[in-house]
């Protein structure tokens, strides 16, 4: 329970900064991508001596490598043009959909037997999601996008986010989680190059902030790790865990929220977690 909350705590505190470097560094979603990449590897790099290395160079990893960077890099430029319109909350809230997709995946591959409470709670968090973004508070003059275009942009981030999941799993024996996402960020900050300008990217104020907010994330992807290896109910529980604080600090925020939305938020994070416990109790 401890690895848990504290990768939670180290997760919540990455996706408010992730906000934050978009919101005041005014980021494009390659700077925002860059950044978030390379300084992720940076701090990955730094604990390679503690945690170890492991990877199996071969033609199926490399391949499984560039689909991996290819999602990342859809997750965090959708996610760079979100986090200018949403909350982290509401970012991860939607995210609720990706163990829905899991558990149906697993379910059609006989993986999971199929559970009707599951079904019946998967139908209520998508109508908590639609409660949210319909009982979004925001003017025409000040929303960016069309609430289509927000839905479209939330599924393709949601799209990587499965994708990068379902990719990590192909990998063959010998590859550390720890390791595959250092040389995964390798690329995507590679790839981001020749769509930024280094010196104005290290040069604008704040920055310094942005790298420093990278050790949380990259402290809970091995706490994650390890909290995997332990038992897969408690890995599976840090998302819920994560979505309760972000929401009672959106509360202490005083964070815009009718009463729509928050009902729509309650019953987002009431039906992640109870999906949450049915499928790995």
């Amino acid at each position: 329970m401890i690895g848990i909350m504290l990768t939670a705590a180290c997760y919540t505190v990455s996706s408010i900064e992730d906000k934050r470097i978009t919101s005041k560094l005014k980021c494009t979603p390659a700077e925002f991508a860059f950044i978030v990449s390379s300084a992720t590897m940076a701090w990955i790099g730094a604990a390679m001596p503690f945690i170890g290395w492991g990877f199996v160079f071969s033609m199926h990893n490399c391949l499984i490598l560039l689909a991996l960077a290819a999602a990342k890099i859809i997750e965090f430029y959708t996610s760079a043009i979100l986090l200018k319109t949403v909350s982290a909350y509401e970012l991860k809230a939607w995210l609720g959909i990706n163990i829905v997709c899991s558990y149906y995946y697993n379910a059609i591959n006989g993986v999971y037997a199929w559970n009707p409470w599951v079904i019946l709670f998967s139908i209520l968090l998508f109508i908590g999601i639609a409660m949210i973004v319909s009982g979004q508070n925001v003017s025409r003059k000040e929303r960016r996008y069309s609430r289509w275009v927000l839905c479209l942009l939330f599924l393709l981030f949601i799209g990587s986010k499965f994708l990068y999941g379902l990719m990590f799993g192909l990998m063959t024996h010998g590859c550390e989680a720890t390791s595959v996402l250092f040389i995964v960020m390798l690329l995507t900050a590679f790839i981001q190059l020749p769509k930024i300008q280094i010196r104005d990217v290290t040069g604008r104020k704040g920055i310094t902030g942005a790298v420093v907010s990278r050790i949380p994330n990259a402290a809970g992807l091995i706490l994650e790790a390890f909290v995997a290896m332990q038992d897969v109910f408690l890995y599976a529980m840090i998302q819920p865990v994560q979505l309760a604080v972000l929401f009672l600090f959106s509360i202490v925020k005083k964070e815009p929220m009718g009463g729509r939305k928050l009902a729509g938020s309650i019953l987002c994070l009431l039906s992640v977690c109870v999906i949450t416990f049915l499928i790995f109790k």
